[in-house]
């Protein structure tokens, strides 16, 4: 009876020594009978990280963490994880550390670099190393929420002190403005909206005259093909070549002239050197137009003669048989 005790006990014991390693073994993520691959990825720190922590993929878990080591020159740190042989990495894999729960449980996310593209990833030394990153814990959040608040705090006392009831009365003053200028500007579009149509409507009329110019020169043109064609071109460029012929012609009897003109400016130098002696001959008093010119009193009797003539003459014209008497037999 007490042998069929023991072998209780003992049975008990047995399956309660497997059951504790079959759920270590579980809980640890082993599989018996499972072929795993290795994969490392580089960090420059793991945070709260340790051996045996989850893999995932998507959510999925993947593996497990197997070991962490530091890198030869302590720049980085080298996390070796253990995952299924069927699973296909993502294209570009990275690595990510983060919390899994409140409780302070750490996991691997495996995604694409295309997903989290401005995280500031290791670059791992090994041709085959994966880039990681890792996120903050709860600890470094606080902290940066407590200079987050301080920083706050600052602020706020700097607008208190910037931010007085004079302030606000020159920001209403400065709004005010703002409006009164706009109205102004308002105002101004609308004095200037008659002008900018009157400038429209010179610039279609400016566009109607430049069609009709353009119509002119080309009906000018189609004028001046048509004379080509016609030969009319040709008959000028002959008009104007014998007309060139011409005052060709011109210019050389032109150039004659000009050689008789010579002559001829001699002959006026020489009359009018004549001319200068007479006229000098007539200051000096000579011969009877000089003596004319200079005796005064030789031209007085010469005008009182003159006047004498002419009554004469009236005294002939109004009685003529006065002078005339004639008598037929």
């Amino acid at each position: 009876m007490s042998m069929s005790n023991e072998v209780r006990v003992g049975a008990v014991l047995i399956a309660g020594i497997v059951l504790v390693v079959v759920g270590t073994i579980w809980l640890q993520g082993w599989r018996i009978g499972r072929e795993d691959q290795l994969v490392t990825a580089w960090f420059r720190e793991v945070g709260q990280v340790q051996r045996g922590n989850p893999v995932k993929l998507r959510g999925v878990h993947i593996g497990r963490i197997e070991e962490i080591s530091l890198d030869a020159g302590g720049s980085g740190v080298a996390v070796r994880m253990s995952i299924g042989s069927d699973v296909r990495m993502p294209e570009d894999p990275v690595v990510l550390l983060s919390m899994e729960s409140l409780f302070g449980d750490w996991q691997a996310e495996i995604h694409s670099r295309a997903r989290f593209p401005l995280y500031d990833y290791a670059v791992s030394p090994e041709p085959d190393g994966i880039p990681g990153y890792s996120l903050p814990d709860m600890s470094r959040l606080t902290a940066v929420a407590d200079r987050i608040a301080e920083n706050l705090a600052v602020i706020t006392d700097r607008v208190d002190i910037a931010f007085t009831d004079e302030t606000a009365l020159n920001i209403r003053e400065a709004i005010d403005n703002i409006q009164r200028v706009t109205g102004q500007l308002t105002a101004l579009v609308e004095a200037q909206e008659q002008t900018v149509r009157d400038v429209a409507v010179g610039l279609e009329t400016t566009t109607e005259t430049l069609q009709q110019a353009a119509l002119s020169a080309s009906r000018t043109f189609s004028l001046i093909e048509t004379a080509i064609a016609d030969g009319q071109l040709a008959s000028i460029v002959g008009n104007v070549d014998r007309l060139t012929a011409q005052i060709d012609t011109l210019s050389s009897a032109l150039v004659l002239v000009s050689r008789d003109m010579g002559g001829v400016t001699e002959s006026a130098d020489s009359a009018f050197a004549s001319l200068h002696a007479i006229v000098s001959a007539l200051d000096r008093g000579e011969g009877t137009l000089g003596l004319l010119l200079q005796d005064t009193a030789l031209y007085r009797d010469l005008a009182l003669t003159s006047s004498l003539v002419q009554d004469l003459i009236r005294d002939f014209q109004r009685n003529p048989r006065r002078y005339i008497n004639l008598r037929v037999f």
